[in-house]
């Protein structure tokens, strides 16, 4: 039961941390999760072109700030760019984009920050973070439609570094160029063209223009593409020309050397819906890239589509460790708060401060849910249909008129609008269709795009909504989009068509600036919720104090402390048992001294194992028992500076040392015995393995301990081991008032013996010939032999715990090591020393071989003296 409430206590934890967690991070998990299901996030792109470099780029617009994606002509995703510069304007409408060489993007924007709009370009460099203004020019228009319309940019283009682009109007083309970052922008010639829908420098310093389907040369002339051709896009490429004709929605080139256009392809394939297409250039190699509506990035090279929207979005795999990343996150708090509150009672916390602040969270996350929503989601809802009712109301007005389709209607029915009280005047397209030849064509419109424009590439229309109108008369549609909410409405009259492609940000923005009350309602109504939880909780918490303060008396020592509640219910139940308590713990008293006795001669739990035992009181000082164990003995000691020190001074150190090696070898099996000053003892069940892991482990902790000593300023500490393994007697001795375990064994005389080799050799960890075989696996060498008890005993140094430069030298050289050994011991006492000097010139912090090499030089001078590590022993 006491699992199932903790279980779930979690998981209330992690709800209300997981729907926190929801609405913070919103935004990045939608589109984590949409790049998931659809392949395509929340950003949205408006504009595409292709770089000198071949590389591909895209417009959009994330969370209020314009982005740009760069990808190769496979959709591989390259760089992103954070617009962040400054100047950039914060209201705007994208114009024209082009990549040019060196990394930097020409960004062309309309600023409709205020009532006149300006037509604004920027050299964008730095990855985005810098953004040079090079053309402010202003808009002549009633409408910012028409202002719109009325001055864009045309086509660029780049020779030699030198940057060239033109400003279409009324009159015709001004053409510009950029020589350098010196001398800025430079005004250039100016052509006077009616009607122009494309203009475009060339290499040799001639202009090019397009009007209807006739392109003109400044020194070659004119060049018709086709029948009732409509050139909406030009494109210098290589040794020529890419034309798009939106009548026939092909791609022409045309060469410099004869100039003569010819389609190279076609638009039109099954599949690809032109009617989405929100932006379409043309490629270097002559491809087209279409930017659909749904966030797609398609080429056409001519033998069908290829999807490049992968460049457009984060990496599926980097969405999903996001999305992993925020899982864990959410799981790992979650557990921290019910470890620390709930699960070891790490933070106390008061009772009406717990559930006052669940309680809070949880009204808050109503709240905010139900604002997200519901109340948002209501409100711009309301803001649609309002203007959806504004824009059905005006194309009525205007098309009650018999003489309504016969011109004009374009520019009218986008005056009313912009000039309603509710007006669209920010983006507010309007567009009239002719059919022909089972198609609509664009016969007026208040944008940009010129008549003939087959209907696809105009903007507005939609084939779907087009034949919803031609079976009902109309037809409207909502897209919601990064930027703001577009309304797209749609009218037929036989074979004439009326499209509206409005704008609606403002409307949807007023509607929720005006339904706010229902948010604050929600937000009042949590708080509410709130006080009246902590007017209850408040009642409850006092009769808790009550108890909990005859509770603090209690355990301070205090006996017979009464409590009375008079609430007749659970608490004043809790009151009456912690008063029976209170007198109960008079009579444990005197059982909990008989009790503290016993404790009082504590013997570890690991010994009591050893023993045979399994209760403390089945321990006398008749328990003996032998048994085979690999023997430790730890020895460590530290510079005289640390032991002139005071006595509290000296035994912190010691006990730093205790504290942090004695549980190393509890944890693996092992025994302590004799703690004293400068190091213990301690046996291991599963024999020489464990113990030479041990320590080595033991050792490798003393660098650690080193390392951190020496951050603080404090000398280090020398620490040695020795192993044997044999039979082993372990009791207990003492009085009648206090024993303690010990162990006896001739093991450990030798693993004293070896210890205090230690030192001679500067070894970290010396064993027995009985225990290397539990070594496999970790670094050693024989050392030669020692005399213990009237017996030659095989000794191995085990240099695995050594920092590692040392370990390194000792198995690069172990070879040498042992030939030296061996030459020693078969007398040949000249060579050992040439092979133990050639070790000590190598590695200077080698003990064992300038012990050797001593050691060496006294048998060659005293060969009858016996050959043994202690020699005079």
């Amino acid at each position: 039961m006491k699992r199932l409430k903790q279980g779930c206590i979690y998981l209330l934890i992690l709800a209300v941390l997981s729907a926190g967690a929801a609405l913070l991070f919103w935004d990045l998990g939608a589109e984590c999760v949409s790049v998931l299901q659809t392949g395509r996030g929340g950003a949205d792109y408006f504009l595409t072109a292709s770089g000198e470099d071949g590389n591909v780029y895209a417009l959009g617009r994330r969370n209020g700030r314009y982005v740009i994606a760069v990808g190769d002509e496979n959709g591989r995703r390259l760089a992103h760019w954070d617009l962040t510069a400054e100047g950039l304007p914060a209201k705007s409408c994208p114009a024209a984009l082009y990549a040019a060489s060196g990394g930097a993007v020409y960004l062309g924007l309309y600023d409709t920050g205020s009532s006149a709009a300006r037509l604004q370009l920027f050299r964008i460099t730095d990855r985005g973070r810098s953004a040079e203004l090079l053309l402010n020019e202003a808009c002549a228009g009633a409408t910012l439609t028409e202002r719109m319309a009325g001055t864009r940019l045309s086509a660029f283009s780049e020779v030699d570094s030198v940057v060239t682009f033109a400003v279409l109007d009324q009159g015709g083309a001004q053409f510009y160029r950029r020589t350098g970052a010196a001398s800025g922008l430079e005004l250039g010639e100016r052509v006077a063209v009616a009607d122009l829908t494309a203009a475009l420098a060339l290499p040799d310093g001639s202009v090019l223009t397009a009007s209807g389907g006739t392109l003109r040369r400044s020194d070659r002339g004119e060049r018709s593409l086709a029948q009732g051709a409509v050139i909406t896009e030009l494109l210098r490429a290589g040794t020529g020309v890419y034309c798009v004709d939106g009548a026939s929605l092909k791609v022409f080139y045309a060469d410099y050397a004869d100039w003569q256009p010819y389609p190279i392809l076609d638009l039109e394939k099954d599949g690809c819906e032109l009617d989405r297409c929100m932006d379409l250039t043309v490629t270097r190699s002559g491809a087209a890239l279409l930017l659909m509506e749904d966030g797609q990035l398609l080429t056409d090279r001519g033998g069908g589509l290829t999807d490049l929207s992968g460049m457009l979005f984060r990496p599926a795999w980097q969405c999903a460790l996001i999305l992993a990343g925020l899982a864990l996150g959410v799981l790992a708090v979650s557990g921290g708060v019910w470890y620390a509150v709930c699960g070891r009672r790490r933070l106390q916390l008061a009772l009406l401060v717990r559930w006052g602040v669940l309680t809070a969270a949880a009204a808050a996350l109503a709240a905010g849910g139900l604002a997200r929503c519901w109340a948002e989601p209501a409100a711009q809802a309301a803001g649609e249909r309002s203007a959806l009712e504004l824009i059905e109301t005006a194309a009525a007005l205007e098309l009650r008129s018999d003489a309504a389709w016969d011109g004009g209607l374009a520019v009218r029915l986008g005056g009313a609008l912009a000039a309603a009280e509710d007006g669209m005047d920010t983006d507010c397209a309007v567009s009239v269709y002719e059919r022909r030849d089972g198609a609509w064509y664009l016969t007026e419109s208040n944008t940009a795009v010129p008549a003939g424009t087959r209907a696809e590439l105009s903007g507005g229309y939609r084939a779907a909504l087009a034949g919803q109108a031609g079976a009902s008369g109309r037809a409207s549609q909502l897209l919601r989009r990064e930027d703001g909410s577009r309304a797209l409405c749609c009218w037929t009259d036989g074979g004439r068509m009326l499209t509206v492609d409005a704008d609606i940000s403002a409307a949807v923005a007023r509607s929720r600036a005006e339904s706010g009350w229902m948010s604050g309602a929600l937000g009042a109504l949590a708080a509410l919720m709130t006080a009246l939880a902590l007017a209850c909780l408040c009642a409850v918490t006092s009769g808790v104090r009550r108890v909990s303060r005859g509770m603090t008396r209690l355990t301070a020592g205090e006996r017979g402390v009464s409590v009375r509640l008079d609430s007749g219910d659970e608490l004043a139940a809790l009151a009456d048992s912690f008063t029976a308590l209170s007198h109960t713990m008079e009579d444990m008293e005197r059982d909990r001294s008989s009790l503290a006795e016993s404790y009082r001669r504590f013997v570890p739990e690991r010994v009591l194992s050893l023993l045979g035992k399994t209760s403390i009181q089945e321990v006398d000082k008749q328990t003996v028992v032998c048994r085979e164990l690999a023997a430790m003995t730890i020895s460590f000691s530290f510079p005289d500076e640390v032991y002139e020190k005071s006595g509290r001074e000296l035994f912190d150190h010691v006990n730093e040392i205790l504290e942090r090696t004695a549980p190393i070898v509890t944890r693996s099996g092992g025994a302590v015995f004799n703690f004293a000053y400068d190091g213990y003892d301690a046996v291991f069940e599963g024999g020489s393995a464990a113990a030479v892991s041990t320590a080595v482990a033991v050792q490798q902790e003393t660098l650690e301990i080193n390392r951190r000593r020496e951050e603080r300023g404090e000398p280090p500490v020398t620490l040695r081991i020795a192993l044997d393994e044999g039979s082993v007697m372990i009791g207990v001795v003492g009085d009648e008032t206090q024993i303690e375990p010990t162990s006896i064994s001739s093991s450990f005389s030798a693993a004293r013996h070896l210890v205090a080799l230690c030192g001679q050799l500067q070894a970290s960890i010396l064993c027995t010939e009985k225990v290397i075989a539990g070594a496999e696996g970790y670094g050693s060498r024989y050392m030669g032999k020692l005399r213990e008890g009237g017996a030659l005993i095989r000794t191995y140094e085990i240099f695995d715990g050594d920092p590692y430069e040392v370990r390194k030298l000792k198995e690069q050289t172990g070879g040498q090591f042992s030939e030296g050994v061996y030459a020693l011991y078969a007398q040949d006492f000249s060579g050992a020393k040439r092979i133990f000097l050639k070790l000590v010139h190598q590695n200077a912090d080698d003990g064992g071989a300038r012990y050797y090499l001593y050691l060496a030089d006294r048998l060659e001078k005293h060969p009858e003296t016996e050959i043994s590590l202690d020699p005079d022993r």
